[in-house]
């Protein structure tokens, strides 16, 4: 094996896909690797055509120029099944072989100083400001790193499909084929239960690339493929020979792949999310990530070289993470869907979809007239996934509680409570309920931790009917600490310093100084129900004037750190509080406790313990029904079962009670997870 002569490199690169071609392409023409010392890995010899690269784009545009020398074949027409031929002038369409980019690559780097090793990369090790790059028996040493290495896409919320594809390059004995037009897609063949299609690519009049293309979770068995290819050859253009074949697989998927945890390796090709999900095109996303990556070293700007990423916007994410759920639960309406896309419009207007250039306003009118039932379909199971069907619900019952209340109080009162006990029996209580399973010893006694739990509840609530001030203001600062850490865990931040916890302390107390004193009046007459003696100790405090400053002033800090981290789950907390405003406090805090905290929660819960929801419910049950049972019998040993004001705040002391042991196992919870 040749050995390094440095002992450190300025830039390494592992592997030589297009990913890192490209880029080292670009770095090369823009002079930036001289007096550099530069190294590749790749275990391949690249003296393969094993991949096909093809991109729409305007002939002006620059990555037709940069790599003009090596594109095989332009067409400026196309045909989408049994549809009429199209001109694309505008947005042609390029073929690259593989292998042209390989070898004009290796020419490109023979001309430098640039070394390349055929190692394979076990691992990175990070020693002071460098990396030490690994191969089984030999170590380098760089200071910035291409790692195009293939992405684990482990998360199982994720929705995870194959494009695999199988082709045949043929050559007819008769001219078939018209040389300036592509298929690309014909959707006339037996589906079998998946979206499967075949795309032509014409080298010459009698001969082409033929594929044999497959959306779905099961990859495309080759002894089928050929069988179907041969059969569709025959039919359609007559007696052909096989000149060779092509074989690959592009993961269609929702998951993101983060940045390297090293600020020095740059995550490159598949593992920089640059493969669009609905399609798998990604090879001019690639050429642009190369001008980017080249533009940042241009500028010296590295000191986040592992966050360099194209930016997409979320709106396409959506509408991909849409076409995906219908691709997995409802695998052959794609023929449908895509027959209708190009039947109905421009191949142009489509092309400039797939590339994210449309405006709303034409999306608009694109899902118009796609076969609406199976969107809204894929929708809701979007919504459910994504636990956002609690949005709704929230909305729908606000507004029935206005329309009820602006006939009649007492009965929008009683739907109000209804919905309330029924979030607090589905999961206001239950992800409390499941306090047994996060005990650290989980060999110990379930007798002794439901006692040791109860004693808990029992002690505070002694303590509350003696100290009911101080009861009060443990609960706030609890209770701001637990709600600050669910919010931060639900943005996927860490709980790992005092600065986490004093952020989480801040968010949660922000969160209930907003629905308390956007309250006032209420959360003073349900304080006055706990503590006797409260009107003697807010009586020379004005807190409408108070309040017209802190609920302001605790929304903006609580909008400006949804801006500052750009979670989506901080503005779904702003709409709960938002909407909370209208409505009394009792409702207010409810849906918030509801269908923010603890939905949240659930989720976290659900990943933790790695179980389904209908597994929770189940070793949740037990604990809820006697949780319910035992505020019933706090209720009837009170004097306020007919008082609302007494039920609100005995609600509000029983929900203290179970919830200080809850608050202690959840936040060990996070800790371990």
């Amino acid at each position: 094996m040749e050995k390094s002569e440095y002992l450190t490199y300025d830039y390494a690169f592992i592997g030589l896909g297009a990913s890192n071609s490209l880029i080292l392409l670009s770095l090369i023409q823009k002079g930036l690797l001289l007096n550099k010392r530069v190294v590749v890995f790749e275990t391949e010899s690249k003296t393969i055509n094993d991949k096909t690269y093809c991109f729409w784009s305007d002939p002006n545009e620059q990555i037709v120029s940069d790599l003009h020398s090596i594109i095989s074949h332009r067409f400026n027409c196309i045909q989408v099944s049994h549809l009429d031929i199209q001109r694309i002038d505008e947005q042609q369409y390029f073929h690259i072989r593989s292998i042209d980019l390989y070898n004009h690559t290796l020419q490109v780097i023979s001309e430098t100083d640039i070394r390349i090793f055929r190692l394979g990369i076990t691992n990175i090790t990070q020693i002071n400001e460098l990396y030490s790059i690994h191969s089984s028996n030999d170590s380098f040493n760089a200071q910035f790193i291409f790692d195009s290495r293939p992405p684990n896409f482990l998360n199982k919320k994720q929705i995870y499909l194959n494009q695999s594809f199988y082709g045949l390059h043929i050559k007819c004995e008769k001219n078939a084929f018209e040389k300036n037009v592509f298929e690309m897609m014909n959707f006339n063949i037996d589906q079998h239960d998946f979206t499967q299609f075949i795309y032509v690519i014409p080298f010459s009049s009698n001969e082409a690339l033929i594929e044999l293309t497959r959306f779905g979770e099961k990859k495309i068995d080759v002894t089928y493929a050929k069988n179907v290819l041969s059969s569709y050859i025959l039919s359609t253009y007559g007696d052909f020979d096989v000149l060779a074949d092509e074989l690959g697989c592009i993961p269609m998927t929702t998951s993101i792949n983060p940045p390297s945890s090293f600020k020095g390796v740059l995550h490159t090709g598949a593992s920089a999310n640059l493969i669009k999900p609905s399609t798998g095109y990604a090879f001019k996303r690639m050429h642009e990530f190369a001008q980017v990556v080249s533009k940042k070293i241009e500028l010296n700007e590295l000191d986040k070289f592992n966050e360099i990423q194209l930016s997409f916007k979320n709106r396409f994410k959506f509408y991909d993470k849409l076409l995906l759920i219908i691709l997995l639960y409802w695998p052959s309406k794609g023929k449908l869907i895509f027959t209708r896309l190009f039947e109905r419009q421009s191949v142009l207007r489509v092309f400039s979809f797939l590339d994210e250039k449309t405006s709303i306003f034409q999306e608009l009118k694109i899902f118009i007239r796609l076969p609406i039932i199976i969107f809204l379909k894929a929708l809701f199971l979007h919504f459910k996934a994504e636990n956002l069907l609690r949005y709704g619900v929230v909305v729908l019952s606000v507004i029935i509680y206005h329309l009820l209340n602006a006939g009649d109080q007492e009965f929008a009162q009683f739907f109000s409570f209804t919905i309330l006990i029924i979030g607090l029996l589905t999961i206001g209580i239950p992800h409390g309920a499941l306090d047994h399973l996060l005990s650290k010893n989980k060999n110990g006694s379930l007798f002794v931790f439901i006692l040791k739990y109860l004693s808990f509840a029992i002690l505070y609530y002694i303590f509350w009917q003696m100290f009911p001030l101080v009861s009060l203001l443990i609960f706030i600062c609890y209770s701001a600490f637990h709600f600050g850490e669910s919010e931060i865990i639900e943005a996927g931040e860490k709980m790992e310093r005092s600065k986490a916890y004093f952020k989480a302390f801040i968010l949660g107390l922000n969160i209930l100084i907003f629905i308390i004193f956007s309250h006032s009046e209420e959360s003073l007459r349900i304080v006055g129900t706990i503590v006797s003696d409260s009107k003697s100790i807010f009586n020379d405090i004005n807190f409408s004037i108070i309040s017209w400053f802190l609920v302001p002033f605790s929304f903006v800090l609580l909008m400006i750190q949804s801006l500052l981290s750009k979670k989506s789950s901080y503005f779904g907390l702003l709409f709960f509080l938002i909407i909370g405003v209208t409505l009394p406090l009792f409702y207010a805090f409810g849906i918030y406790f509801i269908f923010q905290h603890s939905s949240n929660a659930w989720q976290h819960l659900k990943s933790g313990l790695n179980m389904n929801s209908l597994q929770m419910f189940k070793k949740s049950f037990f604990y809820t029904l006697a949780a319910f049972l035992i505020f019933m019998l706090i209720l009837l040993n009170s004097n306020h079962i007919l008082n609302i004001k007494g039920l609100v705040s005995n609600f509000f002391i029983f929900i203290a009670c179970i919830s200080l042991p809850h608050f202690f196992l959840m936040h060990s919870f996070y800790k371990r997870s």
